[in-house]
């Protein structure tokens, strides 16, 4: 792993308060149906909703973000080297302060194939990733460079964050696999 000169938070959120942060997010800056490449966004503040059996991979170096959210329905998401070529043009992957958020998939071939493929191009560049994996109920991310904070919400969390369960049992309650990187840390 790379050494990074910060790290991100990870803050769990019930619904109502991730919906706080998105409204203060320019619209422009969603990344929406019909969840291609065409859609990913680069941007200071960046957020994207109902990530079942897509894969959405945040990556940032603090300043800014790429989001992308594919949905594996679309053959056009399988093709990853028109994917690496996009992230290598808008992200410098020589750039020490590179760190990844990881969400999404279900247990089937073709969302394993997107989630995995983006799990090796992070390996590849030694990019640090924090992984949500398989979400028990659709989850929304968002991003804001100004407190360098990845905001995740979803129903299972809701509800367990109402109840006064502690932040990071809320995501292990709320995805079959939780690995947080080293470099963040949870809110």
């Amino acid at each position: 792993m790379q050494n990074i000169s910060f790290g991100s938070r990870i803050a769990p959120l019930q619904a109502k308060n991730l919906n706080q942060v998105i409204c203060s997010i320019k619209r422009d800056n969603a990344v929406n149906y019909p969840w291609t490449l065409a859609e990913s966004k680069l941007a200071q503040d960046v957020y994207t909703t109902n990530v079942i059996d897509c894969s959405a991979c945040l990556i940032t170096d603090g300043k800014q973000a790429m989001l992308m959210h594919l949905d594996p329905s679309k053959e056009s998401n399988h093709f990853f080297y028109f994917i690496f070529d996009y992230i290598k043009r808008k992200i410098d992957l020589n750039s020490k302060d590179l760190q990844a958020v990881l969400i999404g998939s279900k247990n089937n071939k073709r969302s394993q194939d997107i989630y995995t493929k983006f799990q090796q191009f992070l390996q590849d560049y030694s990019i640090p990733y924090t992984q949500l994996k398989d979400g028990k109920t659709p989850t929304s991310i968002a991003y804001k460079a100004s407190t360098d904070t990845v905001y995740v919400s979803n129903l299972t969390m809701d509800k367990m964050l109402k109840k006064g369960t502690s932040s990071f049992e809320a995501l292990k309650k709320s995805f079959q696999k939780v690995e947080i990187s080293d470099c963040d840390e949870i809110a």
